[in-house]
């Protein structure tokens, strides 16, 4: 069994507090009614204690049901045959080091992955496939119409994840244009998620890395993560945190190559954007994709394990229905016998 939104099972930790707070209730209320006298005692007392025990499991059982569905419990799996028809869609993730530059926070790879995650869940219909690379390039997932698939190999995306340091452009073009060419695409996009700056040893005219975009009909959607201003890079050392320097010993300063991206998605067709707080990067990205004329992407078979979240949905509905229908319940009670009157004595 797994689960498709196991953050949700965090809140069973409720559940302690929910049960001390049941008994903290009932402990005020034999307090407050105590002081009201021996008919008030004797009326708690009267009350079935099985009884509001019941309906108390019952409340528990049906918050435990409802986190076990929010939770999406899945087992078992299911086949369809899908007909896709939309764009193909290619990540392409820079891993080098400056992408731990943290002038857009938290750090520029985080906000890179973000942005990628985000455009998945506007991504339905679409087949969607990963490049990581720095000064090499490499597929990491391959064009799929799972986007549960690709959203979990995102996760695994992170500087360093591909050895060859730098960043090196038409690496990551050559390799995307491997990517596309393994499928029948009728529109190819790449959403390049970059600082754009370039190893000096690997400049490539950016003419030339557009060239190559062209000729295998790929529209550029690059996304500038960085700023202008720029920052340093930190780097794990064994005595703290430290920062990466030149061959003179000063911390190298990444800045965000504006000029670079822009040309690159304006040769290709495509657009140029930044990232951006409120997010304007995402829409952006998002709509220019939805604008473009998807074509029929074949059949595939689509794996998926099966939702049940409706069994324990269920049974916190039974759960809930009977601790409506349940009365408190009360003992038969012996009444208060009135104290005799005393007889009057004749005067």
């Amino acid at each position: 069994m797994r689960w498709g939104n196991a953050a949700a099972l965090l809140f069973l930790g409720t559940l302690p507090l929910a049960l001390a707070l049941l008994w903290f209730a009932e402990r005020r209320t034999r307090a407050r009614l105590g002081r009201f006298g021996d008919a008030a005692r004797r009326l708690v007392e009267g009350r079935s204690p099985a009884r509001r025990r019941l309906r108390e499991a019952l409340l528990l059982l049906a918050v435990l049901f409802l986190v076990t569905a929010a939770a999406r419990p899945q087992w078992g799996r299911e086949e369809r045959e899908v007909t896709l028809a939309g764009v193909d869609v290619v990540l392409a993730i820079d891993t080098s080091f400056s992408m731990d530059a943290r002038d857009v926070a938290p750090s520029r790879m985080e906000r890179a992955r973000y942005i990628a995650a985000s455009l998945l869940g506007r991504l339905a219909g679409n087949r969607v496939g990963i490049v990581a690379f720095s000064g090499t390039a490499f597929t990491s997932c391959p064009l799929t119409p799972d986007l549960g698939a690709v959203r979990t190999l995102l996760a695994g995306v992170a500087t360093g994840a591909v050895e060859s340091p730098g960043t090196n452009l038409a690496a990551m073009m050559d390799e995307a244009v491997r990517a596309f060419e393994r499928e029948e695409s009728a529109a190819r996009v790449v959403v390049l998620l970059t600082d754009g700056q370039q190893d000096d040893l690997r400049l490539t005219p950016v003419a030339e890395v557009a060239g190559t975009a062209n000729a295998a009909g790929i529209t550029v959607l690059a996304v500038g993560v960085g700023t202008s201003g720029g920052a340093t890079i930190p780097v794990p050392a064994a005595g703290g945190p430290s920062l990466m320097r030149d061959s003179a010993g000063s911390p190298i300063v990444s800045r965000l190559d504006t000029d670079t991206l822009s040309r690159l998605s304006a040769l290709t067709g495509g657009a140029f954007y930044e990232a951006s707080p409120d997010d304007r990067e995402i829409e952006g990205v998002a709509g220019r994709i939805a604008g473009l004329a998807g074509g029929e992407l074949g059949e595939e078979v689509v794996r998926r394990h099966r939702e049940q979240f409706w069994i324990p949905a269920g049974l916190a509905a039974a759960a809930l229905f009977a601790y409506g229908v349940l009365p408190p319940g009360v003992r038969r009670v012996r009444p208060l016998t009135p104290s005799r009157a005393r007889p009057e004595t004749p005067a």
